[in-house]
């Protein structure tokens, strides 16, 4: 069975992050093994989280405790989220570094979680710690329009943007909420070429959409699904899911309730290829 070694936040009160994660991708088949980096409660932008960050210390012998196990040589991917403090930005190197010593199949996806065009919604230092160090070596990324833009340098408002903002990192992304004809677009720009999923923008969606993104899209690849396949059925999902949260009332993903949506998407926007 495939594989995520996932390090992110874990919300108890909210439909996002590690939480995220490990639903959606179990749910096409992928085995979701977690590491927290913060314990909350509820979202900071709710209020007071509760909870804590979780020390650095603490990761590092949960993962040491899983090599000891075992458990890193079956990772086929490490996926790297909401990163909480500094000093986690190592740890989640080093386990990167011990889960492809285990497996030289393995990748890294880091999911740069920084914030939005409403600003960072980490510290500073956090910030520079995931595009110094994490987004360097990641092997694929999945940001927003405005982490990338924050991770490269350059302007990312519109479609011709993003592509230049993609060619200068040079890798596998995926970037999302990016302002298009058709409504909002999700770009998966490689070296071998671009291709861009459409749907209508929808007002308010929940958050935790970005986290779901990933998942759907890593999942998909790791089961063997073709970029462009995973591109189409990921970006649908996310769609879908978000109409019907919003159809049942729902303020947050309605994940349980839909569930059925993230292996089966009623959406299917058709990739365009961009060219290279």
């Amino acid at each position: 069975m495939k594989t995520i070694l996932s390090i992110s936040s874990q919300v108890a009160g909210a439909r996002i992050g590690a939480g995220v994660t490990a639903f959606a991708a179990e749910r096409l088949g992928v085995r979701v093994l977690t590491i927290p980096t913060v314990l909350y409660g509820r979202r900071p932008d709710r209020g007071a989280p509760g909870g804590m960050v979780v020390e650095a210390a603490t990761i590092a012998s949960m993962i040491h405790a899983m090599a000891e196990d075992g458990a890193l040589a079956k990772v086929d991917a490490v996926l790297s989220g909401y990163v909480g403090a500094p000093a986690q930005i190592e740890v989640v190197l080093d386990a990167v570094d011990r889960v492809k010593s285990a497996n030289k199949n393995a990748i890294y996806c880091c999911d740069p979680i920084m914030g939005d065009e409403n600003g960072l919604y980490v510290k500073e230092d956090v910030a520079g710690g995931v595009v110094d160090g994490l987004v360097r070596q990641a092997d694929w990324i999945t940001p927003n329009a405005w982490e990338m833009e924050r991770i490269t340098g350059r302007p990312c408002t519109d479609l011709a943007d993003a592509r230049g903002a993609a060619r200068r990192f040079g890798r596998p992304a995926l970037i999302s909420s990016i302002a298009s004809p058709g409504g909002i677009g999700v770009l998966y720009a490689a070296p071998t070429g671009d291709w861009l999923c459409e749907t209508p923008k929808l007002a308010n969606p929940p958050k935790g959409t970005g986290d779901l993104l990933t998942a759907l899209f890593l999942a998909r690849r790791l089961r063997g699904d073709a970029a462009v396949v995973a591109l189409e059925a990921s970006t649908g999902a996310v769609y879908d899911l978000i109409v019907r949260s919003a159809a049942l009332g729902a303020d947050e993903l309605a994940l349980t309730e839909a569930q059925d949506i993230l292996a089966d998407p009623k959406t299917w926007p058709r990739a365009q290829h961009l060219g290279v």
